[in-house]
């Protein structure tokens, strides 16, 4: 196949489609561009673009980049692009080629290594580039393989950036940060004063330290720690395993006494040169990483980048927070014996001196401090008054490592909205997804609890044909969802019928699942739905899914069986995919559904579960499980707006739009006969 720009012009009608015809691109930079658009087409797939002799070289990525360098992601070779594409986003209309949205994903610059030039290692079939974006760092590998002529291999080498599966450096959108040298000279920033302890959504909790205030440049191999003139080799020697070229953290110096509380006489005499004990970096915030000033970006971003930007080291440490819960923390560091607690607003960005968005809350040691770690501290948090019955453990591991959302958050989240998610708990049969290492460790599946769970969590006793009983737990009250997020299990899986009437569901239930099919496409199928379900006189609920998809919900009057309830949902899947054949499928195996989203139906079964409204989903990013008006459907929704820390205030501004669920018995009888009469129009 060729590659020349003339196979990019024949395959466009320029007249119809907003890409740009091939021309004068203009004065190119001294570095050649590379360019990622994400592209949501029929499937969804990234396209890697190089500037290479005048034009793009591109080459299509179903499965996106991945920093694990174990993951080797087929990367298809295209037609060249002009370079008037590195700039183009837009929607490509449909009948023409590559119909669908077109949008920059990443940009920069790159270089070539080990070999002369771009073209020649193309030609080898083994191209090794340094990539120099907002998402994409570091050395990158394109190998051609023997499977087909277009067929390449994609992976991440192993250098400072390797590590995890995520897709992007730090995890964090660097949109709003600006390109910029590293500040020579920073003022850092300072609580405006002082204020008793609260608690606030908008609002991150750190611990304040007995130290030295100090900010850790670090600049290709060159390391500095600001603040501080005595000699510090073991944070230079950390600080050179940093996840950047280029870094500037701001933190406190501190050493732990033999109780590992911060001590300020034993710091003040090491920079003195009158001991050697080791000193400890407490870093809170990132402002400068690579070529990129960090300091615009939201608190809670810039946290994220730093987690991700720290190695596995001892002498350089991340300051965790509370979010939301300011008073827990305090209990938490009156029994660890520190100092105060610092309140940051959520979304403020760095900026120099005195700040209104922080805010320091003065602590007195309670009078048993002495001898308690700051880890023991933090298990002993007391978040309200009626959680005597579960002790939280492990609250500082790291669940979701791109995000650096740690057990911890999860928990402050199921605390804010433990009496809501109740009502869609109570009385039903539940099992656990428990993921004990966070999202990326092992996972397991447990619904017999006899021996897991203590006394008062209620359990039922259920038999299947042909099986012994077993004892499913069941979540009636606030303490048994805090105990279930003690427990690891990041999402909660229940029954869609009650004890006393396992046979009869309270609801059905729509599962629109796109797997590599757009979004769009799904919201488009969940509009049709809806517009079936409310014109043969039903008031169905919508919600996402928490991970990819969306779920409609029909509340049901007493007295409808399962079967009934799955044929009722099969024949308006049926009528949607015979309306949207297009983008719409019943089809059950996932090969055979040509890229299409499955409209399913099968979910309606005895024993099987729907994940609940507002429950957490051990998926990239830390979304919710969320209720939805219809209004909503727009363009611009995607599930991954939905995540731990925009559900609170959503459900503060909206209350509970799933709550007709539990009220709004609807009766199929009128609407099965609507349905059938609009199955054979």
């Amino acid at each position: 196949m060729s590659h020349s720009i003339d196979d990019y012009k024949k395959k466009r009608d320029f007249g119809k489609t907003p890409e740009p015809s091939p021309g004068e691109a203009g004065a190119r930079g001294d570095e050649p561009v590379f360019v990622v658009h994400r592209h949501d087409a029929s499937r969804l797939h990234y396209d890697l673009r190089l500037e290479m002799e005048g034009v793009l070289r591109s080459w299509a990525v179903p499965k996106g980049f991945s920093y694990d360098p174990a993951d080797k992601h087929l990367a298809i070779r295209t037609e060249d692009h002009p370079l008037e594409y590195e700039h183009f986003s837009g929607v490509i209309p449909p009948g023409q080629y590559g119909a669908g949205t077109m949008t920059i994903w990443d940009r920069g610059v790159y270089e070539v290594v080990l070999a002369d030039s771009g073209p020649e290692a193309v030609a080898s079939g083994e191209l090794k580039v340094i990539l120099r974006g907002r998402k994409l760092r570091g050395e990158w590998h394109l190998v051609k393989t023997k499977q087909g002529p277009r067929d390449w291999l994609l992976f991440k080498s192993k250098d400072r950036y390797a590590g995890t599966p995520r897709s992007s450096a730090l995890g964090v959108d660097l949109e709003g940060a600006t390109r910029s040298a590293m500040p020579d000279a920073l003022e850092p920033m300072t609580p405006a004063g002082t204020t008793e302890a609260f608690s606030d959504p908008d609002w991150l909790f750190e611990m304040g330290f007995a130290g030295r205030r100090a900010m850790l440049a670090k600049d290709g191999e060159v390391v500095t720690v600001r603040g501080v003139r005595a000699a510090v080799a073991e944070l230079q020697e950390a600080a050179l395993t940093l996840r950047a070229e280029r870094a500037l953290l701001d933190g406190v110096l501190v050493i732990p006494d033999d109780a590992g509380r911060p001590s300020q006489a034993l710091l003040d005499a090491r920079l003195a040169g009158e001991n050697d004990r080791p000193l400890v970096f407490y870093a809170f915030d990132a402002l400068y990483f690579d070529e990129f000033d960090l300091r615009p970006l939201p608190l809670v971003d810039r946290k994220a980048a730093l987690r991700a930007m720290l190695p596995p080291t001892p002498a350089l440490l991340f300051v965790d927070h509370v979010p939301g819960s300011g008073e827990e923390l305090v209990t938490a560091v009156e029994a660890a014996g520190l100092p105060s607690v610092i309140a940051k607003r959520a979304d403020s960005p760095y900026v120099e001196g005195a700040s209104d968005s922080w805010r320091e809350i003065p602590v007195t040691p309670a009078e048993d401090a002495a001898g308690m770690r700051v880890g023991e501290a933090l298990t002993k948090i007391r978040p309200s008054r009626d959680r005597s019955r579960v002790k939280y453990t492990n609250l500082e591991k790291v669940y979701w490592p791109a995000e650096g959302f740690t057990k911890g958050d999860l928990i402050a989240y199921y605390e804010r909205v433990a009496d809501l998610i109740v009502l869609y708990l109570r009385d039903r049969p539940l099992h656990m997804n428990r993921y004990p290492d966070g999202i990326e460790g092992k996972n397991f599946y447990q619904k017999n609890v006899r021996d897991l769970i203590p006394e008062w969590v209620e359990t039922v006793p259920v038999k299947e044909d042909g099986e012994e009983s077993v004892q499913y737990m069941m979540c009636n009250e606030p303490d048994t969802v805090r105990l279930l997020a003690n427990l690891g299990s990041i999402d909660f899986h229940p029954w869609m019928s009650r004890r006393g009437s396992l046979d009869a569901p309270d609801y059905a239930v729509i599962d629109l699942d796109p797997k590599e099919a757009p979004f769009t496409h799904v919201i488009e199928i969940a509009r049709k739905t809806g517009e079936i379900l409310h014109e043969v006189g039903l008031r169905p609920l919508l919600k996402t899914s928490g991970a990819s998809g969306l779920h409609i919900h029909i509340p049901l009057a007493e007295g409808y069986t399962y079967e009934q309830a799955r044929m009722f949902c099969e024949a308006v899947a049926r009528v949607v995919a015979r309306d949207l054949s297009d983008i719409a499928t019943v089809e059950r195996v996932i090969g055979k559904r040509a890229g299409k989203v499955y409209v399913d139906f099968g979910q309606n079964r005895r024993g099987q579960t729907i994940v609940p409204p507002y429950v957490v989903r051990p998926v990239r990013g830390a979304t919710v499980s969320t209720p939805l008006a219809w209004s909503e459907l727009e363009e611009d929704l995607h599930p991954s707006q939905f995540t731990i820390q925009t559900v609170p205030p959503r459900i503060d501004a909206k209350g509970d739009l799933f709550e007709p669920l539990l009220t709004d018995r609807q009766d199929l009888m009128d609407a099965i006969d609507r349905l059938q009469a609009m199955m054979y129009d």
